[in-house]
């Protein structure tokens, strides 16, 4: 396995793809996480996941399943087996405090333009292109849920130049603005729409920005993680390799 890239506002360059992410905890520290994995010179995994609760004791156990995701993309990249064991092992230490962990993994090949995605009851990507926003089927069961669970089984894209791929934890779309009404998946679709054509550092920021002025600055109750991943590259052909 090659390189472990994370940290706010950092911006991935590789594989035909430019790929910017930031997390915004509700406390000190907090739940949820985002990561970019190398896996070899045409493969990179992006992963999105949300510890629930949040403050030392989400951060704590992020940081366990953090760990053990890398570990079970380094023995078998196949998503659906990463879900699988990561499930198997990190269910346990899940179960054991009482938690649960939703993970959305996206499997990028850059020379075909295929993005594989299993998701384990995160909220699933949105996909832009040609201006058209569609928003991925895959579901899933969170880990530590279920103890033999296989994840919600691959869901394939092929993208080209220009495409871009949304990924958000839960903090987004809950957010509340004035009235306790919800920022919402919705606002959320229309604001990515409006992004065609920006690059993916900009789209973050302009979607975090439409965030910030929905709430007016009402403080917020959860961690809030967004990651935009854009193709710069040939990338593939639609519906085939």
């Amino acid at each position: 396995m090659g390189e472990v890239i994370r940290g706010n506002g950092k911006i991935l360059r590789a594989y035909g793809l430019e790929v910017s992410g930031c997390s915004l905890p509700a406390e000190q520290v907090g739940g949820d996480f985002f990561e970019f994995i190398s896996c070899d010179e045409r493969t990179v995994f992006a992963v999105i996941g949300d510890v629930m609760g949040k403050g030392f004791h989400a951060a704590r156990l992020m940081e366990t399943i953090r760990h053990m995701l890398r570990e079970c993309i380094r023995i078998n990249p196949h998503p659906p087996e990463v879900v699988r064991r990561l499930n198997r092992v990190g269910g346990d230490e899940l179960r054991k405090c009482g938690a649960f962990a939703t993970l959305c993994l996206l499997c990028y090949d850059g020379i075909a333009g295929r993005l594989s995605c299993v998701n384990a009851g995160h909220h699933p990507p949105l996909l832009l292109s040609d201006g058209k926003v569609k928003v991925a089927r895959c579901r899933g069961v969170a880990l530590g849920l279920l103890e033999d669970y296989h994840g919600s089984g691959v869901e394939e894209f092929f993208l080209v130049d220009g495409d871009a791929v949304v990924l958000y934890t839960d903090g987004l779309v809950e957010a509340c603005g004035p009235g306790e009404q919800r920022y919402g998946q919705e606002r959320l679709m229309k604001t990515v729409r409006l992004q065609n054509g920006a690059d993916a550092d900009r789209m973050r920021q302009n979607i975090l920005s439409d965030l910030e002025t929905f709430t007016r600055g009402f403080s917020q109750k959860d961690d809030v993680t967004l990651v935009v991943m854009k193709v710069t590259g040939k990338g593939g052909q639609r519906g085939g390799d």
